[in-house]
C-alpha cells in the first residue's frame, strides 16, 4: 500500500511540474507541506521526491529545499530508430531565434552569436539546435520533437514563447534582450552609445546623424536612450539630432548615407553614429563612393565590432559589445542549472562594452 501512495505522490507532483506549477518559485513544497497537503508520514513523501530526483525533475539541496531542474520531454522515455528520446536528446540544447539569421543577408551580430555558442556548447559536450520559430506552438513542436536540456533565446520573443519554454521544466536563458521571465544576458548597450554620444561632442560634434535599428527593438530602444541620458545629463541641446530609420541591414546604411548626400551641403551631419557595423558600413559607403572623406568629411562610428567587413572597408570606431562574453555567462548560468550548482532563477547579467577606437571619428 505503502507504494502506491508515493508513486501517487509522485505521478501528482511530475504532471504539477510538467504544467508549469512551480514555475514561478522554482521550488517544490517542503516536505513537511507535503506531508500534510498527502495526509501521510515523511519517509513515504520522500519516497515520492527520490523518484523525482532520479529522473532529474528536481535536485535536493540541504538547507534550501526541493528545486526544479530537469525536462519533462527530456526524460519521458519515447522510441526514434530503436533509441530513446531520453537517450537522443539529452544532450541537446536548443537555440531560439525569430528569424533565420543564417540566411545570406541575416543579421551579422547573430550570426556571430550562433556561431559562438556553437563552439562553447560542443565545449560543455552537447549538441547546439539552432531553430528560427515563429509562435509558441511552434516552439512546444521543437521541443517535443528535440527533447532538449535547455533552450537559449535570441534577443526578443513574445511572451507566449517565453512561458512555453518555461513550462518544459528545463533551463532557459535570455541573450540579447532582458525579460524578467528568466536570467538574461544582455549588453550594456545605454552605456555604449552614451560614451559614444560623449566622445563625438567632446570632438566637437553637434550635428549628429543616428541610423537606429528597428524602433521598436529593446536593443534600439536602449541604444537611443543612452544618446538621451548623455544630453540630459550634460544639460546639452539634441535638436541638431537627426534621426534615420534602420533595419540593421547593410542596404537600410545606404539609403541612410544618401539621404545625407540629398542633404544641403551646410546642413549635412558631421557625424553619423549607426547602431550596428553593417549600417556603418552601408553608410561609409554611399558617403565614399559619392567623394565624401571618412573622417575628414564626415566622421563615423558603429556598434557590435562585426569583422564581416575587414576585407572589403577600412576598420570604423565601434563599440565592441563583447559578445564572447555575453555567450560565455549564458553557458555557465545553464550548465550551472544543468548540474544543479545553481537554480533557475531571473536574474540580469549586464555585459560591459567598449569603445575600439579605429580613428575613423576626427576633431572639428
Amino acid at each position: 500500500m505503502a507504494r502506491t501512495i508515493y508513486k501517487q505522490i509522485y505521478e501528482t507532483l511530475e504532471n504539477e511540474i510538467h504544467n508549469g506549477i512551480y514555475n514561478k518559485t522554482l521550488m517544490l513544497p517542503s516536505e513537511k507541506d507535503l506531508c500534510e497537503r498527502f495526509g501521510v508520514e515523511r519517509n513515504t513523501v520522500r519516497k515520492a521526491l527520490q523518484i523525482l530526483v532520479d529522473d532529474g525533475l528536481v535536485v535536493k539541496k540541504p538547507g534550501c529545499g526541493t528545486m526544479l531542474t530537469g525536462s519533462k520531454s527530456a526524460r519521458k522515455v519515447q522510441k526514434n530508430n530503436g533509441k530513446s528520446i531520453s537517450q537522443v536528446g539529452r544532450r541537446n540544447i536548443l537555440l531560439v531565434a525569430h528569424k533565420d539569421y543564417l540566411q545570406d543577408n541575416g543579421e551579422y551580430f547573430h550570426f556571430n552569436l550562433i556561431n559562438s555558442f556553437e563552439k562553447s556548447i560542443s565545449g560543455m559536450g552537447y549538441n547546439l539546435l539552432f531553430k528560427p520559430v515563429g509562435t509558441s506552438k511552434g516552439l512546444a513542436e521543437v521541443i517535443a520533437h528535440t527533447s532538449p536540456v535547455a533552450i537559449i533565446f535570441d534577443s526578443y520573443m513574445s511572451n507566449e514563447m517565453y512561458h512555453e519554454g518555461l513550462k518544459a521544466g528545463i533551463p532557459c536563458v535570455s541573450v540579447n534582450h532582458n525579460t524578467s521571465l528568466m536570467t538574461s544576458v544582455i549588453a550594456n548597450n545605454i552605456d555604449g552609445a552614451y560614451r559614444v554620444t560623449k566622445m563625438l561632442t567632446e570632438f566637437g560634434h553637434t550635428r549628429i546623424a543616428v541610423i537606429t535599428g528597428i524602433r521598436n527593438y529593446q536593443t534600439s530602444i536602449e541604444r537611443m536612450s543612452g544618446i538621451q541620458k548623455f544630453y540630459l545629463k550634460e544639460g546639452k541641446s539634441s535638436d541638431e539630432i537627426l534621426i534615420l530609420d534602420g533595419d540593421w541591414l547593410f542596404a537600410s546604411g545606404v539609403s541612410a548615407g544618401k539621404f545625407i548626400l540629398g542633404m544641403p551641403q551646410a546642413e549635412r551631419p558631421t557625424s553619423v553614429f549607426a547602431f550596428n557595423d553593417d549600417m556603418a558600413f552601408g553608410c561609409y559607403s554611399a558617403l565614399t563612393q559619392a567623394g565624401i572623406r571618412v573622417p575628414e568629411d564626415i566622421s563615423i562610428v558603429g556598434f557590435d565590432k562585426s569583422d564581416r567587413y575587414d576585407s572589403i572597408f577600412p576598420s570604423l570606431t565601434t563599440v565592441d559589445a563583447n559578445l564572447d562574453a555575453m555567450v560565455e555567462y549564458a553557458c555557465w548560468v545553464i550548465s550551472s542549472c544543468l548540474d544543479g550548482s545553481i537554480p533557475l532563477s531571473c536574474a540580469a547579467i549586464q555585459i560591459n562594452v567598449s569603445i575600439c577606437d579605429n580613428g575613423t571619428i576626427m576633431k572639428i
